[in-house]
C-alpha cells in the first residue's frame, strides 16, 4: 500500500514530508529552491543581502553535510535525534515530533518550565558527546511520543570541542531569532537558567 506523501514545511536546508507511520523524510532543497526562501525570509536585505546567497547555500550545504557524517560515522545515539535513516549524503528519514515552538504555545507556564529543564539536560547530554546545536534555537528540537526532547534540524551542528567553546561564549540563546521561538511568560526563565547551566 502507498503511503501518501505530504509536504509539511520548507526552511533554508530542507523541504520536509510527512510520509506516514509517524515517520517524516528532509529532502536538501536546490539551490534554486533555498534562494527563493532566503528571499522571502531575508526582507529588507539588509542584514543579509540578496548577492550572500550563494555563500548561504554553500555554508549550509557544507554545514548539513558536515553535521551528517559526523552522526553517520560516531557512537551518537540515535534516539537523540529522532531515529535518523540516511538515504544518502544530505537527505533522511526521522520520527515525526512535536517542535518545541509549538509545545510551548500549547501548554501551560509550568509545563513549559520543565520542559526548559528538560532542555537544558538533553544539550548537556549532547555537549558529552562533544557537539552541540548552533544556536540552541527551540525550533530546531522536538518532544518524542514518549515525552523526551529530541534534535529535530541535524543539520546544524557544532563539532569541534574549540568551536563550541567559542559557540558557548556567545551565548546564541540570547539572539533575537531564538528567543522568538519562546513565548513571553517563558523567556526570563529560559535566559535565566541557559546562562546558569552554560
Amino acid at each position: 500500500m502507498n503511503r501518501k506523501i505530504k509536504k509539511i514545511g520548507k526552511g533554508w536546508q530542507y523541504t520536509v514530508y510527512d510520509i506516514g507511520d509517524n515517520r517524516v523524510r528532509k529532502v536538501f532543497n536546490t539551490k534554486m529552491q533555498s534562494y527563493l526562501i532566503m528571499f522571502t525570509s531575508c526582507f529588507p536585505y539588509i542584514k543579509n543581502p540578496i548577492w550572500k546567497f550563494p555563500k548561504y547555500y554553500r555554508s549550509v550545504k557544507n554545514k548539513a553535510q558536515n553535521s551528517i557524517q559526523f552522526i553517520r560515522q560516531s557512537n551518537f545515539d540515535m534516539s537523540l535525534c529522532a531515529h535518523p535513516l540516511f538515504i544518502n549524503e544530505l537527505n533522511y528519514e526521522q520520527d515525526k515530533v512535536i517542535s518545541l515552538k509549538d509545545f510551548f504555545q500549547n501548554n501551560s507556564l509550568e509545563n513549559g518550565k520543565k520542559i526548559i529543564d528538560k532542555f537544558i539536560q538533553f544539550n548537556k547530554k549532547l555537549l558529552s558527546y562533544n557537539v552541540s546545536e548552533e544556536s540552541f534555537n527551540c525550533r530546531n528540537f522536538g518532544i518524542d511520543a514518549r515525552g523526551n526532547i529530541v534534535l529535530m534540524d541535524i543539520g546544524e551542528l557544532v563539532i569541534d570541542e574549540e568551536n563550541i567553546k567559542k559557540q558557548l561564549k556567545e551565548h546564541p540563546w540570547h539572539y533575537s531569532y531564538v528567543i522568538k521561538t519562546i513565548p513571553k511568560k517563558l523567556r526570563i526563565y529560559f535566559l535565566e537558567e541557559m546562562d546558569k547551566h552554560f
